[in-house]
C-alpha cells in the first residue's frame, strides 16, 4: 500500500472559508468585468485557489478531472467530466441565473445546507462541494455593479441570504419564503432550487406526448428518440458511458460523456461536455449552442444528430 493512500483525504472548506480564501481573485475579476457574468472559483481543502474565472450569459463551463474541462480539478475523487455550469439571462438584460448539473456521476455535489444535489438553479450566490473542492459561483453585473468592499469579511456579510426550495417533485409543497428587502425596497435574497437529475431515455418514449424527435445516424444505423418537454427540461446526456441517458456503445470516437441536451424555455441547448473529438455544426466546433428547428450536429466525426420539434398531436411517423 502506497504512503499516499494512508493520508487522510482533505475535506472541502465551508462556504465562508472558501469565500474568504478566494476573495482577492474574485474581486480582481469583478473589477475587470465589463459585462454581467458569473464568477467561479475553486478552492481546495488547504484553502488554495485552484482556479478563478468568469462565465458570461449563454456560456457553459465543464468541471472535472479531464484535461479538456474548462475548470480542471486534479483529484481522483472527481470524475473526468463531473459537472456542467451554465449562465443564462432570460430575457436578456435581466439578472443572471446559474444552472449546475451533476453528469450522472453518482457523486452528487453538496450545497451550503449540507444536502446532496444532482442539479440546482440559483438566482444568486451558490456554493457546491465536490471531492476536496469548494466551488463558488457569484453573479456580478459588470460595469453597472456596485464596487466590492476592500475587506473579504465585509463582502461576506453583504452576501444575500440563501433559501433552498425543492422542485424535484411536482406535488412538493413550497416552504414559506422569508423576504429580505434592501432599503430601496428591492428583494435581497438568493433562491436555490433543487431540480431533478439528468434522465435516462429509452427508445420507447410515448409518441403521443413527444415534444421533439432526436434522430441519430452512424454507418447504416439509425436510432430515433421521441422526447417530451418535461424530460428534455431535466436534460439528457449522450455518450459511451452507461450512465448516459442515450448510451452510444461501440462508437470509439464518441466520448464517454459527450453531449448534454436540455430545454430552457422554448430553447433547446446542446452543450459539449469537454468531448475529445468535439461536436460540430458544419466546419464549426461548438461548445454551447441553441438548436434550430430543425437542426443537425455531428459528434466525434461519426455520429449525425438531427433534431426537430413535433407539431401538437403529431406522432412523428412521417419521414
Amino acid at each position: 500500500m502506497g504512503t499516499s493512500s494512508l493520508l487522510p483525504r482533505l475535506l472541502p472548506l465551508e462556504m465562508r472559508e472558501a469565500f474568504i480564501a478566494a476573495y482577492d481573485r474574485l474581486s480582481g475579476l469583478a473589477r475587470g468585468a465589463r459585462r454581467p457574468a458569473v464568477l467561479v472559483a475553486a478552492v481546495d481543502g488547504r484553502a488554495r485557489v485552484v482556479e478563478a474565472m468568469s462565465v458570461e450569459s449563454g456560456h457553459s463551463l465543464v468541471i472535472g478531472r479531464h484535461t479538456g474541462c474548462g475548470l480542471l480539478l486534479p483529484c481522483d475523487t472527481v470524475s473526468l467530466r463531473h459537472l456542467v455550469a451554465h449562465a443564462r439571462s432570460d430575457p436578456p438584460g435581466t439578472e443572471l441565473v446559474l444552472w449546475l448539473w451533476d453528469l450522472n456521476t453518482g457523486q452528487h455535489f453538496m450545497t451550503e445546507d449540507g444536502h446532496p444535489n444532482a442539479a440546482v438553479m440559483a438566482q444568486g450566490p451558490l456554493y457546491a462541494a465536490v471531492g476536496q473542492y469548494a466551488l463558488l459561483f457569484i453573479p456580478i453585473r459588470g460595469r453597472s455593479g456596485a464596487p466590492w468592499p476592500a475587506r473579504a469579511e465585509e463582502a461576506w456579510r453583504a452576501l444575500p441570504p440563501r433559501q433552498f426550495i425543492d422542485r424535484r417533485h411536482p406535488d412538493a409543497a413550497y416552504p414559506q419564503r422569508s423576504r429580505h428587502l434592501r432599503p430601496d425596497g428591492r428583494e435581497y435574497q438568493t433562491d436555490v432550487f433543487r431540480v431533478g437529475p439528468l434522465l435516462s431515455l429509452s427508445g420507447h418514449e410515448e409518441r403521443e406526448t413527444a415534444w421533439g424527435e432526436l434522430r441519430l445516424g452512424w454507418d447504416r444505423e439509425v436510432e430515433r428518440h421521441f422526447i417530451s418537454r418535461e424530460r428534455l427540461e431535466q436534460g439528457v446526456l449522450l455518450g459511451r458511458y452507461e450512465r448516459c441517458g442515450i448510451h452510444l456503445s461501440g462508437l470509439g470516437s464518441i466520448s464517454r460523456v459527450h453531449l448534454l441536451l436540455i430545454r430552457m424555455g422554448e430553447d433547446v441547448l446542446a452543450i459539449d461536455t469537454a468531448s475529445t473529438n468535439g461536436t460540430w455544426r458544419g466546419r464549426t466546433e461548438i461548445e454551447t449552442t441553441t438548436l434550430g428547428d430543425p437542426d443537425s450536429l455531428k459528434l466525434g466525426g461519426v455520429l449525425r444528430l438531427h433534431w426537430r420539434r413535433l407539431p401538437p398531436g403529431n406522432t412523428g411517423d412521417e419521414s
